[in-house]
């Protein structure tokens, strides 16, 4: 590919030095291209970015003789705004699927083709046997991709919603022109679940009254929330020939989850969401939808409305190459390593203060009682510069994600991807010294 003709300008032995660093240095690039799956070691910053050049001079703005006269033309305004989308001002998709070459952009759509690729190595490397497909918008939004989806294959209209405090998901439904059904939620001890055969009642209901159901489960949540029993709810789905899409926003960083959807997988899940910047380390914007299914991504991909901005795919294609399988495994172990150090420093100072870790499993965040106002508590932190704490008060229907009264005001600490010891062992000596001052 690299063929550089410099014969007699230098001395040969020079000549022949020069071409074997140029071909070391450029040689990342067909192996990329020829393997096509998550590299093993990471690549460095100054060689993702010539890699990404060496795609964006592919497309039709790049050409030094195009006559441009399209309303669409990759134009702008600032080389800004071209730095910003790493030189892929066409973006990536075509108006009737987002997975679809673009004419006017070759390298971009090398680029979006090859992030799949990746994309999908990388999930089959955690141990998922899936396909995948890297989406330019958030966690809700690709959940609604999802859910416009399956109406259209299944002629779906109502969303069975096992109760999970989060809008997003909730938001979804309703874009989508869905009905929904809520499933409150139960009071275990200190956890909240929903009963999986409230799930099916509502579910045998809803055929009944000739509905065509759909069931959008959480696996992923903040304690006292536990994760939805998507294994027992997938059996339900194929039992019932009913449709399962499962939002699993942070489900790729620890093995806990990976587990739960191995063994949901055996069963019915039409598509699972995770979000890039919670599993990928990207900025936020972009999200990961995979599947046993290939050809249902291809249609979640036709629900998408025009071309899209290349850029959340790019930085989920940046975080690939830029870990790594190893560094990425590396960093799992760092998280476990975290969540083990957060449940020993919370569970003691539980102990000084007089109150306790509730018993919830989760296997990145904790949650301790609070005998003052958690909200005031987590509004402090955020004061000493610690973001990410929630405080949420017993009264708070919503977020506690229980209709009813729950027994404790808490606050909720994670210990995600990323975090580093210093993180935690900092954040529960401020907590300490705010609680002791209250």
């Amino acid at each position: 590919m690299f063929k550089m003709n410099i014969t007699g300008m230098i001395p040969k032995n020079m000549e022949n030095r020069g071409l074997m660093i140029l071909r070391d240095n450029f040689g990342y690039i067909e192996e990329i291209l020829n393997h096509r799956k998550i590299p093993k070691k990471g690549i460095s910053d100054d060689k993702i970015k010539m890699f990404l050049k060496f795609l964006s001079l592919m497309d039709t703005d790049k050409d030094p003789k195009v006559i441009r006269i399209g309303e669409r033309e990759g134009r702008f305004a600032s080389k800004v705004q071209e730095e910003l989308v790493s030189g892929f001002c066409h973006g990536v998709g075509r108006s009737g699927n987002l997975i679809d070459p673009q004419p006017k952009a070759p390298g971009a759509s090398v680029m979006y083709s090859l992030t799949n690729n990746l994309l999908t190595s990388f999930l089959n490397g955690l141990g998922l046997k899936v396909y995948s497909i890297a989406v330019p918008v958030a966690t809700g939004m690709s959940l609604s991709l999802c859910l416009n989806a399956i109406r259209k294959k299944y002629q779906s209209n109502v969303v069975i919603y096992p109760y999970a405090a989060h809008k997003s998901p909730i938001k979804a439904i309703s874009f989508s022109g869905f009905k929904m059904r809520l499933i409150e939620t139960t009071l275990y001890g200190d956890a909240l679940k929903v009963d999986v055969r409230d799930i099916e009642d509502a579910l045998i209901h809803e055929i009944e009254c000739k509905n065509n159901p759909c069931i959008l489960s959480t696996l992923t949540f903040f304690p006292p929330r536990e994760s939805d029993d998507i294994e027992r709810i997938a059996k339900i789905c194929k039992e019932y020939n009913v449709p399962h899409i499962i939002n699993g926003a942070y489900a790729l960083q620890n093995k806990y989850y990976i587990n739960k959807l191995n063994r949901a997988f055996k069963y019915r899940v039409d598509a699972v969401v995770s979000s890039s910047d919670k599993t990928l380390l990207t900025p936020i914007g972009g999200s990961i939808i995979y599947s046993k299914d290939k050809e249902f991504l291809r249609e979640i991909s036709l629900s998408y409305p025009g071309r899209a901005c290349a850029t959340p795919i790019v930085n989920i294609l940046i975080s690939l190459l830029s870990l790594g399988m190893d560094k990425y495994l590396k960093l799992m172990d760092q998280q476990i390593e975290c969540r083990n150090l957060l449940d020993e420093l919370l569970n003691n100072l539980a102990e000084k203060i007089g109150c306790k870790v509730l018993k919830v499993n989760n296997p990145i965040s904790l949650s301790i009682t609070i005998n003052s106002d958690p909200v005031k508590i987590a509004g402090k932190l955020y004061s000493l510069r610690i973001t990410g704490p929630r405080g949420v008060r017993s009264s708070d229907k919503f977020a506690t994600c229980y209709l009813g009264g729950y027994p404790y005001n808490y606050i909720v600490i994670n210990a995600a991807i990323g975090v580093k010891r210093k993180d935690i062992i900092d954040t529960i000596k401020k907590l300490e010294n705010v609680l002791l001052d209250c």
